[in-house]
């Protein structure tokens, strides 16, 4: 909205935004890999997140914006999946959300875990997911205007492996915890919110098309605009 409406402020403050999304990527980044809460892990990640959708808004080129409207739906999809996971089904189970006392539960939630690893996988952005189809345009965008900036910014990349692989195999992985008691998996109810969600990043992950045709024509507008 605001890129249509100010179109000379958007392109006159890029450098200055998109250096303020490079600060806040990297210190949200080592932020999520301190947390010891899994519901604020997940929470922060996001900033990051929103820190490549403003990269990829604020380059002023058309993969950059495209990518950053892919990113965003993908995160609108993604992250609640997260949130039901680790703040609703593990947090309703076992009542803590502190990260240390999770441990093996791969063995005794065998739905859970193949569920919240497709959920993970696509939150750091692996291929054939619709966060990786985002990001990728978004940093090819970023790289356009700015190569510098294009390498900072793929800091993201290596940042959210890390975080989203130490979450899930801190849950996953290892002898169960002797803090959990009175183990089940996720019923039935929960599995099918959780679907449409998951169906959602893969699918428009594999035929990003369906959604960036359409999107393609709007870009290419707005950003006649600037």
């Amino acid at each position: 909205i605001l890129v249509g409406m100010m179109p000379d402020a958007t392109s006159y403050f890029s450098p200055l935004v998109q250096t303020i999304a490079i600060i806040t990527l990297i210190y949200s980044s080592l932020a999520t890999l301190r947390q010891s809460d899994f519901k604020a892990l997940v929470a922060y990640s996001s900033i990051s997140h929103m820190a490549v959708v403003v990269l990829g808004v604020f380059s002023n080129t058309i993969i950059g914006i495209e990518g950053a409207i892919a990113l965003s739906v993908a995160h609108g999809v993604v992250s609640p999946a997260l949130f039901v996971l680790v703040g609703s089904v593990l947090y309703d189970i076992y009542h803590t959300r502190v990260i240390r006392y999770y441990r093996g539960l791969a063995v005794y939630m065998p739905l859970f875990s193949l569920i919240f690893f497709i959920t993970t996988m696509c939150n750091m952005g692996v291929p054939l997911s619709l966060n990786w189809t985002g990001e990728v345009m978004s940093l090819a965008g970023t790289f356009q205007q700015s190569p510098i900036i294009g390498l900072l910014a793929s800091s993201s990349i290596v940042l959210s492996a890390c975080y989203s692989i130490f979450l899930f195999n801190r849950l996953a992985f290892g002898s169960f915890s002797k803090y959990l008691t009175y183990p089940k998996d996720m019923s039935r109810r929960e599995f099918m919110l959780l679907a449409p969600m998951l169906i959602v990043a893969v699918v428009l992950g594999i035929m990003p098309n369906i959604l960036l045709t359409d999107l393609h024509v709007s870009v290419t507008q707005l950003l006649y605009c600037i």
